[in-house]
């Protein structure tokens, strides 16, 4: 904090005049006597000059919650009149709790005069200026909320100066990560529009690349709902239809902000917040037409065996598998391509969903087309290919295997999850469905070129790269085998639209979700230790070679997991969704075929 010369005179005039003051002594005295003002409180500087002392202040209560005990126990207070200066904030928050002694309950509007003492709240990467351990307080009557008029970008751009005061955004502010929704009320916005991940807009070698990054985080806001303590299912900012889905709108966010737990907030008061709906539920899975449908999904951890990647709970695994037959049969696919099913050698897993699709599906028999026998598979999961009685496998092509290195995890014992592709016959074409699971983006165990290379496409972005050619090698393969040109290859690739991999892709193959679906995204992450690349976009793709590629009738991606709160899923299934909705992280592809015979 800076202080300058005439500050320590007066200082010293205080000593001389008013030592009983600084003894201790300090009184709460009449509305309207001298008080240290808020903004004096604040200061220019990231810390408060007054941190330690004692002072006497008023303000207008903006935002209060100190009812709720899992709440942040406190309201904030805003100066009469401020004083005009940018650097300095006019606003305060006030830590006293409804219960607590002596007894002070405010309500929004009130005029109060407080006297406690001046802290620097740890924030994790900082600290909030606060007033707390009140010795007295009084009501002064009422007066009114002015909110300071803010955008986005002039909020992020320093939001310490805008600490504990009122403010209200002018723009429209879209949804756009509710990870934390249920855990502690909190909730990402972007102004204007759902933040989109870099590296699905722009390639990572691509210098709009980065300016897309940085802007992405000057346009998002973090609200907070007041509620500290996790899992509070407080419902505060869940819209009319009890979700919150990516890209609803929070019109005229009003709140005081806020530092805790490594971010600037905005706190509104409960209540106090318009939600409107801009993205509805799709109400059915959209439309591709055609004479065979297949469909592609990531089922997040499918695991019969409680206690490994999903469900550790009977109840949880119960939710799990009604979602996941709601979205499977909800497709309407004929052929289902499965992502992250738990690889057990019993093959419990997988057949027990088929068991679970046959017994929900009156018009239709599903079978699995099987594992390789050799146990050639390792990973704690795997792909699988199942399919319904409206098409058949190819007689004589069995399930194809890509045994390549690049797709092990580390040591014989430790294969990860390689690609697999059956060939199906159906109105007298064959064709061949090839699924596939990329390496994750996780930075785990990465060395040299695997590692993150600062250009928005995370670890083993190399890896996936040179997995995608080795699939591109495999379509050629599976070709040979099966006699047939028409290959289909779907699957989660762990790579954004314009990443790497997908380039590879799309040197001998059509990228279909990117023709046919033009506002195309499939997952959504924004995890703060990821800033800035963050945001949504596609991990979910399909892709077709040059004969396959002029069977294709359409393309979509159905949006019913990826734009809802995790908490709605089934790990707590007391307040879990209806029907398919967060059934996964991952929305699932779906792939419309018209299959006809190539002209010779």
């Amino acid at each position: 904090m800076r202080r300058s010369f005439s500050v320590f005179v007066i200082l010293a005039m205080v000593v001389v005049l008013a030592p009983a003051a600084i003894a201790g002594d300090l009184e709460l005295g009449a509305c309207g006597d001298p008080y240290t003002p808020i903004y004096e409180i604040q200061g220019d500087g990231s810390t408060s000059p007054e941190d330690g002392n004692e002072v006497v202040t008023e303000g207008i209560v903006t935002v209060a919650h100190q009812a709720n005990a899992a709440g942040i126990r406190g309201f904030f207070i805003q100066d009469l009149n401020g004083d005009g200066d940018p650097t300095t904030s006019d606003g305060v928050f006030v830590s006293h709790g409804d219960a607590w002694s002596p007894s002070f309950v405010v309500t929004p509007g009130d005029h109060v005069r407080i006297m406690g003492t001046v802290d620097e709240q740890w924030g994790g990467s900082g600290t909030n200026t606060q007033i707390e351990y009140l010795d007295d307080a009084a009501k002064c009557g009422v007066g009114p909320i002015d909110a300071l008029k803010v955008n986005a970008r002039m909020y992020r751009a320093d939001e310490e100066r805008l600490e504990g005061m009122y403010v209200q955004f002018r723009q429209k502010l879209a949804v756009t990560d509710t990870y934390n929704l249920a855990n502690n009320g909190e909730v990402w916005l972007g102004e204007m529009s759902v933040v989109p991940q870099p590296t699905d807009i722009y390639g990572g070698a691509d210098p709009r690349t980065a300016e897309l990054a940085e802007d992405n985080m000057a346009r998002s806001v973090f609200v907070d709902d007041g509620i500290r303590f996790e899992n509070p299912h407080d419902g505060t900012f869940l819209n009319s239809s009890g979700t919150l889905r990516l890209g609803d709108e929070f019109r005229k966010l009003t709140g005081a902000v806020w530092f805790d737990y490594y971010e600037y907030r905005i706190v509104p008061n409960r209540g106090d917040v318009d939600i409107r709906i801009r993205n509805k539920r799709p109400t059915r899975a959209p439309s591709v037409g055609g004479k065979i449908v297949v469909g592609s999904a990531n089922v997040l951890n499918y695991w019969t065996t409680l206690g490994g990647r999903g469900a550790w709970t009977p109840e949880q695994l119960a939710v799990q598998e009604e979602k996941l037959v709601a979205e499977l049969l909800g497709m309407d696919a004929d052929i289902l391509a499965l992502q992250e099913v738990e690889n057990d050698p019993a093959n419990v897993p997988i057949e027990t969903l088929v068991s679970l699709l046959n017994a929900a599906d009156d018009n239709y028999e599903w079978t699995w087309v099987g594992e390789p026998a050799d146990g050639y598979n390792q990973y704690p999961i795997r792909n699988e290919i199942i399919y319904r009685d409206t098409v058949e496998p190819n007689n004589g092509d069995g399930l194809m295997t890509l045994r390549d290195p690049l797709f092990d995890e580390g040591g014989t014992s430790s294969k990860g999850r390689p690609p697999i592709a059956q060939a199906f016959e159906a109105n007298g074409e064959v064709f061949t469905v090839m699924v596939n699971h990329l390496k994750s983006k996780s930075c785990s165990n990465a060395t040299g070129a695997d590692l993150d290379q600062g250009d928005g496409q995370s670890c083993y972005n190399l890896r996936r790269t040179l997995q995608a050619a080795a699939v591109l090698d495999f379509v050629d393969d599976v070709i040979l085998e099966v006699g047939d040109p028409d290959v289909l290859v779907v699957g989660d690739m762990n790579a954004y639209m314009e990443e790497d991999p997908i380039h590879e892709f799309e040197t001998e193959l059509l990228n279909l979700v990117e023709k046919y679906d033009p506002k195309h995204y499939s997952y959504n992450f924004f995890a703060g230790y990821a800033a800035p690349w963050i945001g949504r976009g596609t991990l979910d793709h399909a892709f077709a070679n040059a004969s396959m590629s002029t069977q294709i009738t359409k393309v979509a991606t159905w949006h019913i997991n990826a734009d809802e709160p995790r908490f709605l899923d089934w790990y707590d299934p007391t307040i879990t969704a209806p029907g398919p909705f967060r059934a996964s992280d991952h929305d699932p592809v779906i792939v419309g075929l018209s299959l006809h015979s190539q002209k010779k």
